[in-house]
């Protein structure tokens, strides 16, 4: 009997779990380890910040998964790896080990040492709840972060204020325009989708200062604030820059194109806490991570049995739908782009029917 840990419940895992429960595996031991029994799907912050979505709808229940899928589901953190061994250690000291381990775990985020007493993030997302319904009552809300989870959550909460009749002077800060990544055009739409709805937008500057009560940028600028949700880049877990795993330049688990470790080849990962060698500059966001969840699972059941492995080829384009509040959204696929109330539609659709397909499995 082989053992296969799982740690983390992110979009590649979710798929590994929901083969397991349509098609079985046999002689394997699977075991998933998350920080929560819960998993909190990302693309449906923005709905759940405006009231559109309740808590429930937003969340899939790993542990009822993994009752359905025969595997078992522990609660913990794992806070150290020895991979030359095939173990793993949780917070209160709990040994695993492994045959084959996989790390979907998501991303930190790149919040300044200094001032992580005096901002929110939504990271670890099962506390996004708590935090959103916080911040969207707060009384000079601020967002730092300019890419597309901070226009989105500002947008949001902005049109939660106006249907709930408070103040309109949510900010979002940022050191580049809206959307730099998506180039100049999309940027330049999303700005005046932006101030056509009344965002205070604080971009090409950053935050150099907070106390609780302001915050100063590096135009010189005082702002009040009474909360601040950090949302900028990315930051790679702790977990593997304390381990002896191979990882980049910014500390993301080095992977090759089929998702394994060189160095350790028991090791495999997938989502926002993995850089692939060949792919350095692929985007990390859930698109690719759904895109991997196959790959991976094949992978790893061909691992355990001695079976050649496949490649993981990102696709070139995806389509986005950014919510922009007030049942609109914007459409981007490639250089294309759509706003207004079919794109917002569209979106419901497609995030009420990915988390479907998980929740009907243990409903």
């Amino acid at each position: 009997m082989k053992t296969l840990v799982l740690v983390g419940g992110g979009h590649a895992h979710l798929y590994g779990l929901r083969q397991l429960i349509l098609e079985g595996l046999e002689d394997v031991h699977v075991l998933l380890i998350s920080t929560s029994r819960f998993q909190y799907y990302s693309g449906m912050f923005s709905g759940f910040a405006e009231g559109f979505y309740d808590l429930e709808e937003t969340r899939i229940d790993l542990q009822k998964m993994c009752q359905k899928a025969g595997a078992i589901f522990i609660e913990d953190r794992i806070v150290q790896i020895d991979a030359d061994n095939k173990e793993m250690v949780g917070t209160k000291g709990k040994v695993y080990t492994y045959d084959a381990a996989s790390f979907d775990i998501g991303s930190e985020t790149a919040v300044p040492n200094e001032w992580k007493d005096l901002v929110s993030t939504v990271k670890p997302n099962f506390r996004f709840s708590e935090t959103i319904a916080s911040f969207r009552k707060a009384a000079y809300p601020t967002v730092v972060g300019v890419g597309a989870s901070g226009v989105e959550l500002a947008l949001a909460i902005l049109a939660w204020r106006k249907q709930h009749h408070l103040l309109e002077n949510v900010a979002v800060v940022g050191s580049s325009p809206l959307l730099a990544a998506q180039g100049e055009h999309i940027s330049k739409k999303i700005e005046a989708i932006a101030q056509r709805k009344g965002l205070q937008i604080l971009s090409n500057q950053t935050v150099i200062q907070i106390d609780k009560q302001s915050f100063i940028t590096s135009s010189g600028s005082v702002y009040p604030q009474s909360e601040i949700l950090w949302l900028t880049g990315p930051a790679s877990p702790a977990l593997f820059r304390h381990s002896k795993l191979p990882i980049d330049s910014s500390g993301f688990l080095l992977l090759n194109e089929f998702l394994q470790s060189d160095a350790f080849p028991s090791i495999f990962g997938a989502g926002d806490c993995a850089s692939i060698k060949s792919y350095p500059s692929l985007a990390k966001n859930g698109v690719y991570a759904v895109r991997q969840g196959p790959v991976l699972w094949e992978n790893l059941q061909r691992f355990l049995f001695h079976q050649p492995l496949k490649p993981f080829v990102p696709q070139k384009r995806f389509l986005s739908i950014l919510s922009t509040g007030n049942q609109e959204a914007l459409l981007l696929y490639g250089k294309r782009s759509i706003h207004g109330k079919w794109p917002w539609l569209l979106k419901q659709h497609i995030d009420r029917k990915f988390m479907k397909t998980y929740q009907k499995l243990y409903e």
